[in-house]
């Protein structure tokens, strides 16, 4: 099973949704992302696989997946869909929290980004807000004002949104104790790792495992 990161399939942060038209013509293997996916059958059919179970699709089907949930397809004959993808932060613009009008005034800032390789590439590492700062020679404060621009989180949300990613999807894959998955994503002590994922996935790592594992 493999994970898939928001920014695969966000071009824009700023505005977390994104579709796409696909025509199955093999299997696709189990994996998960931490991203809304409403799939909707154009034509053909074909077996989706999830926590769930199997369900038989055919033309006008609709699958919904909440972020965190695995999924896969089987038995393709000639199944195509037309997927819409949608980040969590969505819901902060519709309720009015957010307005993409405003964001989109400010393009995305290289140090938004580099600041975003660096955390994705060492979740493992003991960052905190002052270190990533100094990585990409910016004044705390001001990094905090542009990622809030650009990804509408703080850096620091950021990398426990990213942690807790990596960590659901070794609870998947892997046969690895919880304190142990949770220290390979930064999280050291078994008691914040647990509130920090509850609070992504809305589900104690536990939970999650015992609900969305294949």
């Amino acid at each position: 099973m493999h994970k898939i990161l928001s920014r695969e399939v966000f071009p824009d942060q700023r505005l977390p949704v994104a579709g796409e038209r696909l025509e199955l013509v093999a299997d696709v293997a189990p994996h998960s992302h931490a991203f809304f996916e409403i799939a909707v059958v154009l034509e053909g059919r074909g077996l989706h696989l999830s926590a769930a179970g199997e369900l038989p699709l055919e033309r006008d089907a609709v699958v919904v997946l909440r972020p965190g949930e695995w999924h896969g397809y089987a038995e393709c004959d000639g199944l195509v869909l037309r997927n819409a993808y949608l980040g969590a932060d969505i819901f902060a613009f519709l309720s009015g929290a957010l307005v993409p009008g405003d964001k989109a005034a400010y393009p995305a800032h290289p140090a938004v980004q580099h600041a975003m390789r660096l955390l994705e590439a060492s979740v493992d590492e003991p960052w905190t807000l002052d270190r990533l700062a100094t990585a990409v020679n910016l004044a705390p404060g001001y990094l905090v004002r542009l990622f809030g621009r650009t990804a509408g989180i703080s850096p620091m949300a950021y990398l426990n949104r990213v942690r807790a990613e990596r960590a659901a999807g070794l609870l998947i894959e892997t046969d690895l104790p919880i304190a142990t998955i949770g220290a390979m994503v930064g999280w050291h002590d078994p008691s914040h790792a647990s509130r920090r994922f509850h609070a992504c996935f809305g589900l104690s790592p536990t939970r999650y495992r015992t609900t969305f594992r294949p």
